[in-house]
């Protein structure tokens, strides 16, 4: 089938989804001019590479291509980070990990490239690319036939170029894979390591504690020094330690209002076209001029229904109008037209005639229908037609037989007619995929069905709105001058300050605002207490004000001077607690006796293990848990300071460990699962070994 034709663009996007999971990569550009070496023009350095805009933007493009064909020609700005996301993780991958292949002399060789794609043992990526999507099976034939017929399929070269994209990076990836099996094949479960998970994970113990919250001192009682402070930050400075740089703002947001003559507008227009739609006898094409948002009008059952249609229009008459309406920011107008009965599956055969062999001209449509007399008559079987005539090979051989499908299993054309038609009716229909020769053989579950077309339309504030929200914003700023003022102005004028951190160069959006990119990008070119100009995100505006700066490497103190204070505190908390849990127990009988001096309660661990460290209502208490298995039983512990309080435990005992019931496969699982570590470790640590400058900020 020429389906292959029509996913030649997806070639592409099939390996952007693999690029971090599976180490797939794309083959960097070697173009260059004196123009792009200027460091202006340079995106970023990886492990000493530049990486100029255009070379970089071309497979933001190649990614963006890829996107368009799958989503029908709409990205939405979410996608489109993604694949400029997507192209900076491949070129980082691809060089780093190209170093060390070169360094260890690897290499793909042509016979091997050649099994990847039509061999005995084609690449995942392949058998994703060439599998029927009616079948679900991998088509080898349809390789060969891709191949052979891309050239003449498009004349452009356009598929040719990312075809041969796509082999530079199944040789890449293949490269790549072999060195990560290299380093992975080094990983090995010693005995001592497998008894020692195997005691972590089935040796059990039961105790009792005694738990002194954090939280029962007041913060009032605990004074924190800035040595304090500055001797927490150096013993602990691996903590804030960031990869990338990241700015901190503050912003307002002015919301543009809708007028009262607004909303008078809004419900004038969508009355009139309530009264037009219920004068329309032309319902689809009314909808498709009218609607702001537009699906596919399809017939859905009761329970498909939205509440407020199923109440009005799903035992109304054909023909009847519900509303206006608001609902979700938009007026509407329902209106009902068409009820039938539809199954929920259905069973059939066709016979295909691939795009590839002439399916969607006039010879192919003769075709299907000289078959379909040929089955009407009596004068052969569909099943017989199926084996000899259809391009489709996986249900070709089996007389077309498809089995039992739902909706949304077929393309569109397919399925309409399958869900269509009854069972006995024998059909032509057209689909990227060329002609086919439908014959519904059963249908299961059919009731009552309605098609529904709703036109909306969108609420938004006038022209006249936005100036005067505008207006409002301008005179925000004009008087602003410092923080000092901006935080004035803000309580002036009744704005709630937001605040947004932690803000990377290459972030879509802020969190909770749409469409703000550019605020992201003007944070990262303006310096400490700079006030921006007013931003327009959808239906508000917003002025921001950059109030931290943090370069990559290691944070400042003064940026981590509040969470080191909090830290600080429940450390001097921890002794304070310790000193008074070690008094209560020191010389005591019993765990209940300790309990009794501390005015707390006897708590009972259960079945815990050192493997799963957590304890219900309190969290994770690693430390906690790991003296608990170095214990002694029945013995009063000293105070341990935990995650989140100090315990003081007794061990009542101990059960376990288990045997291990098969030494093979257990060390076949945990060194599957060291390999499966091993292989991400390794791409985390080139990455750190390699100098990576990210300019992709100054760009997008």
């Amino acid at each position: 089938m020429n389906f292959l034709r029509e996913r030649a663009g997806f070639i592409i996007i099939g390996f952007i989804g693999l690029a971090i999971v599976a180490f797939i990569v794309s083959d960097m550009f070697k173009a260059s001019s004196p123009f792009l070496q200027d460091s202006k023009s340079k995106v970023g350095v990886i492990a000493g590479e530049d990486i100029s805009y255009q070379d970089f933007n071309g497979k933001v493009e190649q990614n963006m291509d890829a996107m368009r064909q799958q989503m029908g020609g709409n990205v939405p700005p979410q996608m489109a980070g993604y694949a400029q996301e997507q192209a900076w993780n491949q070129l980082v991958q691809e060089i780093v990990f190209k170093k060390q292949t070169e360094k260890a002399g690897i290499e793909v060789g042509g016979e091997e490239l050649f099994d990847l794609i039509q061999g005995k043992n084609p690449d995942p990526q392949i058998r994703k690319i060439f599998t029927n999507p009616q079948t679900g099976e991998f088509d080898s034939k349809s390789v060969v036939t891709f191949l052979k017929n891309m050239e003449t399929n498009d004349p452009t070269g356009a598929t040719k170029k990312q075809w041969l994209e796509f082999e530079k990076n199944l040789a890449s990836n293949r490269s790549i894979q072999k060195y990560i099996n290299m380093v992975s094949g080094a990983m090995y479960a010693t005995s001592l390591e497998l008894n020692q998970l195997n005691t972590s994970n089935t040796k059990l113990a039961n105790a009792k504690i005694v738990m002194l919250p954090y939280s029962s001192v007041a913060d009032a009682e605990i004074k924190v020094d800035e040595s304090d402070i500055e001797k927490y930050y150096n013993d602990n400075k691996y903590k804030y330690k960031q990869k990338q740089d990241q700015r901190t703002i503050e912003y307002v947001v002015m919301d543009v209002v809708p007028s009262k003559e607004d909303s008078a507008a809004a419900q004038k227009d969508i009355q009139k076209i309530a009264d037009d739609f219920k004068a329309s006898t032309q319902d689809s094409l009314f909808y498709i001029a009218n609607a702001d948002t537009k699906a596919p009008l399809t017939f859905a059952k009761k329970a498909q229904l939205d509440a407020k249609l199923d109440t009005s229009l799903y035992n109304a008459p054909v023909g009847t109008v519900y509303g206006p309406y608001f609902e979700n920011g938009s007026y509407k107008v329902a209106k009902l037209l068409g009820v039938k009965n539809l199954p929920d599956s259905v069973k059939a055969r066709h016979i295909l005639i691939g795009a590839q062999k002439g399916g969607l001209t006039p010879a192919g449509l003769a075709k299907a229908d000289s078959l379909k007399k040929l089955v009407q008559s009596g004068k052969a079987t569909f099943a017989d037609l199926a084996k000899v005539n259809s391009d489709d090979p996986g249900s070709g051989a089996k007389g077309g037989e498809l089995g039992y499908f739902g909706r949304n299993m077929m393309v569109p054309q397919f399925e309409n007619a399958a869900f269509g038609g009854k069972a006995g009716d024998i059909v032509v229909v057209q689909t990227q995929f060329g002609t086919h020769l439908i014959e519904v053989q059963d249908q299961k579950n059919v009731s009552k069905a309605v098609k529904i077309a709703v036109v909306d339309r969108i609420f938004s504030p006038s022209q006249s709105s936005r100036q005067t929200a505008f207006a409002k914003a301008n005179n925000f700023v004009a008087g602003i001058k410092d923080a000092k003022s901006f935080t004035e102005a803000a309580e002036k004028a009744k704005l709630s300050k937001r605040i947004s951190d932690n803000l990377n160069a290459t972030g879509s959006e802020i969190p909770g605002l749409e469409s703000s990119r550019e605020i992201i990008r003007w944070a990262f070119n303006a310096e400490k207490n700079d006030v921006s100009s007013v931003f327009e995100t959808a239906d508000k505006y917003v002025v921001a004000h950059l109030i931290q700066i943090r370069e990559k490497g290691y944070v400042p103190l003064e940026y981590v001077k509040a969470e080191i204070e909090v830290a600080v505190k429940q450390e001097k908390k921890a002794e304070k607690l310790v000193a008074k849990a070690n008094s209560a127990a020191s010389g005591a009988s019993s765990i209940d006796a300790v309990a009794g001096k501390l005015g707390a309660s006897v708590q009972p661990l259960q079945g815990i293990s050192f493997g799963n460290p957590i304890m219900d209502g309190a969290g994770m208490e690693p430390k906690l848990f790991g003296t608990i298995f170095g214990a002694q039983t029945g013995k009063i512990s000293k105070a341990v300071a935990g995650e989140k309080g100090v315990y003081v435990f007794v061990v009542d005992n101990f059960t376990g460990p288990s045997p291990i019931a098969d030494v093979k496969s257990f060390r076949r699982s945990v060194e599957m699962m060291q390999k499966q570590q091993s292989a991400a470790g390794t791409f985390e640590a080139l990455q750190d070994k390699a100098k990576i400058v990210d300019n992709r900020g100054k760009f997008y």
